[in-house]
């Protein structure tokens, strides 16, 4: 059943739950807070994955129709995973009937594992691009996160990989609910699948948004995540769910803003004739100094940023 305007605010002291303690994994409890009737986002931290915080780091959304349940980006673990599920059955006695993967990296994927066994079993849905790479690489991911967030915090995870049915320009249906799918690749990573709700206002942008956080861009293309997040920012939207929770203006904007320093003052180092170690200075960067990971995230983006652009530049390309 689908949270009225009456309940859907109490829905969250309905589930008695507790925070999130990797200590205590085996009895962990996942918060839902709600963001409209019907939808929800599991509480998480707005961090990058560590030992302490067991990778729960992923604000896995949850969206309560008639039809059934969608999560969308379920975790990092199985742990994880079965406290949301916990958390979902505490809301609605509907089957999860969905579960998508937006991209594939191993805090937002590898809780599938808890919900490969439920009967009904889900849909387990992703781009054909997401689909391969988790085919590619999950068994890797599974044990460099083992090594990460140690044995204990990943008990119990095996690896379930999505269908290959997302595409982009595609519309999922759960319930009275349409969300229009688009794939962007590469873009945060090499292929990212955003779901948004028009009639919701509401947008599932995977891991193409922070807040307060500098970005991770390990394999990110500048050029790819800029356009991503401009069109997303032209989209009619009042909440965006991400690798936080927020407005588009605590979210897509400062997240771009971001992207954007580093191409334009890569780029006009590179005009002038600057090197690589010249970068640090070359961004004006003040207004993220305060953010999550700046310290040592933002060197690591500085470095990847200048390959990219330099190759860009080298081949005479204009900046995007």
């Amino acid at each position: 059943m689908i949270a009225t305007r009456r309940n859907f605010l109490g829905a969250t002291l309905a589930l008695a739950v507790d925070a999130w303690r990797p200590a205590a994994a085996a009895s962990a409890r996942v918060m839902l807070d709600p963001l409209q009737p019907g939808v929800y986002v599991a509480r998480a931290v707005n961090a990058e994955a560590t030992r302490a915080n067991a990778g729960a780091v992923v604000p896995s959304l949850v969206h309560v129709t008639r039809a059934g349940v969608l999560v969308a980006d379920p975790g990092p673990q199985a742990v994880w995973g079965r406290a949301l599920l916990g958390a979902i059955r505490a809301l609605t006695a509907q089957p999860v009937r969905w579960v998508v993967n937006t991209h594939a990296h191993p805090e937002h994927v590898l809780a599938n594992a808890a919900f490969a066994g439920l009967r009904p079993r889900p849909l387990f849905l992703a781009s054909a691009a997401t689909a391969a790479l988790m085919r590619q690489r999950c068994e890797d991911c599974l044990a460099r996160l083992t090594a990460q967030l140690g044995r204990a915090a990943l008990r119990g995870t095996e690896i379930v990989l999505p269908e290959p049915a997302l595409q982009d320009g595609a519309w999922l249906h759960t319930g009275d609910t349409a969300w229009q799918v688009q794939v962007h690749a590469p873009a945060h990573s090499a292929s990212d699948t955003v779901l948004y709700a028009p009639q919701l206002r509401l947008l599932c942008a995977g891991g193409l948004a922070y807040r307060d956080r500098v970005p991770e861009m390990q394999e990110a293309s500048l050029q790819g995540w800029r356009q991503a997040l401009r069109q997303l920012i032209a989209l009619p939207a009042d909440t965006v769910v991400a690798t936080a929770t927020g407005t588009p203006a605590q979210t897509l904007v400062p997240t771009l803003a971001y992207l954007d320093a580093l191409t334009d003052g890569i780029g006009a180092a590179l005009a002038a004739g600057r090197d690589a170690s010249q970068a640090a200075d070359a961004v004006a960067a003040k207004p993220f100094r305060h953010w999550r990971h700046f310290p040592t995230r933002h060197p690591l983006n500085l470095q990847r940023a200048w390959r990219q652009l330099e190759d860009a530049w080298m081949q005479g390309e204009p900046r995007a």
